[in-house]
């Protein structure tokens, strides 16, 4: 072979074995300095992430302000939604005659990306909680939250502090309105002494709709939130609608389909890669449950009107909730979220189970502001 042809070749498989060890060795360094700065941060997470929780019991936000990066507007911003979070849950729990007993928080670490001056993360909250009724005391009533955040992270004078802490709030978050502010107190009519929902008697009658398996669905796939199971996923023969529109009517769908054995249709589908609108879509799945019969609108109103007796409903609609309902969540004219009856705590108010804010077994309300309008639909039996 002629030397120039040999060069032709040998260079160009020379070059390329170069690249090859630079990419191998550039990849580990990359992965050898996630790791390093993995070890660097846990501690302060695992301090963060506990004072976070301890906050929400105490109402003290001073207890919190270090750990931000106040001298930045950006780290200003993230202290103010910890403050606004601390008083909407003070003033909920007082409206309820409630107090918060725990909240701990474990966090996994999705991914990381370095930077010459800061740590971007991408990680996943999972929160339990527990809470119990003035009226009702030592028995405690546990839920469940799955908060995803993004979090930038900066040094300071040599410690780590938060400049940025990007999430949607289970507790806060669920709001069109600027300025959330919880509805007024629990309605005495809903009576500690009459604790278990009229229509809870019936749960175990299964006809064409599997109430208990309705709950058995929403209790696995409840996702990041504590008390959830499949490893806090989602079900993977779904789509996930996150950073789509959420997925909150996807999962309530799930919820009828695959727990209580609703059929699909022509309207109502998922075909293996993708959804119909009224499979995925909060108002269209509202008209199809209700225009085709599937459901049964028991009432709307905002808070209020929805737990107090009225002609209709001498016990308040709230009465008339059975598990595997659902429950509809409306404002400013627009149906935005759904949520999944899953069970009665111990004062006999609603808890359900959602998506997009992944939440298992929390109160209704909690998280929604007073001028929100609920729409409690039936699934006909």
């Amino acid at each position: 072979m002629p030397l120039s042809k040999y060069y032709k070749i040998a260079i160009p498989l020379l070059i390329l074995v170069l690249i090859s060890i630079w990419g191998i060795l550039f990849f580990n360094k990359t992965l050898s300095t996630v790791a390093d700065n993995k070890e660097e941060i846990k501690p302060f997470l695992d301090v963060f992430f506990e004072s976070r929780g301890n906050v929400l019991l105490s109402g003290n936000i001073k207890d919190i302000e270090k750990y931000y990066d106040t001298a930045n507007t950006y780290g200003k911003w993230a202290l103010e939604h910890e403050m606004r979070r601390i008083n909407y849950v003070k003033g909920w729990s007082e409206k309820r005659n409630l107090k918060f007993t725990e909240a701990q928080s474990i966090y996994r670490i999705k991914s990381i990306k370095v930077g010459e001056q800061s740590i971007w993360l991408y990680l996943v909250e999972t929160m339990k909680m527990g809470y119990e009724y003035n009226v009702k005391p030592n028995i405690i009533n546990y839920m469940g939250l799955g908060i995803r955040h993004s979090i930038q992270l900066v040094k300071v004078d040599g410690k780590w502090v938060i400049r940025r802490d990007w999430y949607y709030d289970p507790l806060d978050e669920d709001s069109a309105f600027i300025d959330i502010s919880p509805a007024d107190g629990i309605a005495p009519e809903i009576s500690p002494a009459n604790s278990t929902p009229a229509g809870d008697s019936q749960n175990k009658k299964k006809g064409n709709y599997d109430r208990e398996g309705a709950v058995r669905y929403a209790d696995t796939y409840a996702g990041a939130a504590w008390g959830s199971g499949n490893n806090y996923e989602y079900n993977k023969k779904y789509r996930d609608y996150n950073g789509v529109g959420g997925d909150c009517t996807n999962f309530a769908s799930q919820v009828l389909h695959e727990g209580g054995g609703l059929k699909m249709d022509y309207v109502w589908n998922f075909n293996g890669r993708d959804s119909s609108t009224a499979w995925a879509q909060a108002p269209a799945l509202f008209n199809y449950l209700i225009y085709n019969g599937k459901g049964r609108l028991i009432a709307q109103g905002t808070y209020t009107n929805m737990v107090k007796p009225s002609d209709t409903h001498p016990a308040g609609a709230i009465r008339e909730l059975q598990k595997g309902d659902l429950i509809c969540y409306e404002e400013k004219g627009e149906i935005v979220h759904f949520g999944v009856v899953t069970g009665f705590d111990s004062y006999g108010i609603p808890v359900v189970n959602t998506h997009t804010s992944d939440r298992y077994h929390v109160p209704f309300d909690l998280g929604w502001d007073k001028k929100v309008i609920y729409r409690f639909i039936h699934i006909n039996d």
